[in-house]
């Protein structure tokens, strides 16, 4: 079964107000086996209500509507789905009892004009609104050979999620056949390589008529492939996994740095921790972004292992982050590395080249591509160091500098393990 949620409003258009109703009910319906194909986001114009209620029922099964059931003039929903399915509207004495109670109990008079919420296509249902004026309207639009199920919900959050709850998931169960199975995800994290790397390396997996389907999303310089099936049980879907997961990790090997929720800091900080080590961060430049991502995950003060000393210098002597320099020292990271190392009694100290000043990425129109320096020291063995090049958006370049930090420390920690 294929689905579609329509928002409706001109506050949700307008970007005043952010609509939370559909990912909701997205969710929701996934939980009981039902795909979302589509979001349509529509404002208080009755011509393209009747459009997009139109386009809904012939490309989805269910629709699911929020908004636009109030009792002002621009709540179009009612004579939408009455025109756009050629079922006039009708006054249903039990819905119109039901307003007139709820005004009774709040001891206001009834505005004639809050009438026309009792008011519904010949031939729907009424969906019980327990605690406000908007009744939601059930109705079957049939075009020629098919059938679409449409559910009007208010969109007020609680209103609308206490009706699906309590009469839109029962009806999609019992009429429908809802729930005999639902959308599992796992997720595989990966940082090193693009997004384009990624489909390269596993070009048959990201085909979108396989099952189970592999998805790509980009956060913030981490790649995340995400795996989702339609199975009764976690345990059918583990097993419907199976293959495509041993696939991506045999391509990708240490380019995998967790699975599920997992950051590359835990990831990182997981490492030192299982590994039994005390690590330095030195970070050069602008700011400061690996120690405090590493610092979260040691819960207890007088942990042993971890982030045992960090520090932050403005700028080094190979360059300066004032006048829009950003090259670095290998040497004197080096130096800045090992000292640290001998002096806090570490197992390794990673020290990162100069971060760009805030100052220097708002001036720049495109960032060109920059040279950085990292280096690595270790008790056990001799100093590693390694140049990398960066080139990327003012709102990515801090996150994409310090997990490449991250990464280059997980990397060596691997091959210690």
């Amino acid at each position: 079964m294929k689905a579609e949620v329509i928002s409706i409003g001109d506050e949700l258009t307008s970007g005043n107000r952010l609509d939370t109703n559909s990912q909701w009910i997205s969710q929701r319906l996934g939980e009981i086996g039902i795909q979302t194909a589509f979001h349509s986001t529509v404002g208080d114009c009755l011509d393209d209500n009747i459009d997009v209620f139109q386009n809904a029922a012939r490309r989805s099964d269910i629709v699911i509507a929020t908004g636009g059931l109030g009792p002002t003039a621009d709540d179009l929903t009612r004579e939408v789905i009455a025109t756009a399915f050629h079922a006039p509207l009708e006054l249903r004495a039990d819905a119109l009892a039901h307003i007139e109670n709820l005004f009774s109990r709040r001891k206001r008079p009834m505005p004639e004009r809050n009438r026309v919420q009792a008011m519904f296509p010949v031939g729907a249902h009424i969906i019980d609104n327990p605690h406000g004026t908007a009744p939601g309207i059930d109705f079957v639009a049939r075009n020629e050979d098919r059938s679409c199920r449409i559910f009007a919900l208010p969109g007020v959050p609680a209103e609308m999620k206490q009706m699906y709850e309590l009469s839109v998931e029962p009806a999609l169960f019992r009429d429908l056949g809802a729930g005999k199975q639902r959308w599992f995800y796992h997720s595989i994290k990966v940082f090193g390589i693009g997004e384009s790397d990624v489909e390269k390396m596993l070009p048959d997996l990201i085909a979108r008529d396989r099952n189970p389907v592999v998805g790509i999303t980009v956060s913030k310089a981490t790649i995340t492939l995400r795996i989702a099936a339609l199975c009764k049980d976690q345990a059918e879907f583990q097993e419907r996994i199976r293959h495509t997961v041993e696939q991506i990790h045999t391509e990708l090997g240490l380019l995998i740095f967790g699975e599920g929720e997992m950051d590359l800091d835990e990831a990182v900080a997981k490492l030192l921790f299982d590994q039994k080590c005390r690590v330095g961060v030195i970070e050069v430049g602008a700011g400061v972004w690996i120690a405090p991502a590493l610092s979260k995950h040691v819960t207890d003060p007088f942990c042993e292992y971890g982030l045992a000393a960090a520090r932050w210098l403005p700028r080094l002597h190979g360059g300066s982050d004032e006048d829009g320099s950003i090259a670095n020292c290998e040497a004197e990271l080096t130096m800045l590395a090992e000292s640290m190392l001998h002096d806090e009694k570490l197992d390794l100290c990673l020290a990162v080249g100069v971060y760009p000043s805030k100052k220097v990425i708002d001036n720049s129109q495109s960032l060109p591509s920059s040279d950085f320096q990292m280096v690595l020291a270790r008790k056990d063995r001799a100093t590693r160091a390694t140049q990398i090049t960066l080139a990327a958006h003012p709102e990515v370049l801090y996150h994409r500098l310090a997990k490449t930090g991250m990464n280059f420390l997980r990397t060596e920690l691997l091959k210690r393990d």
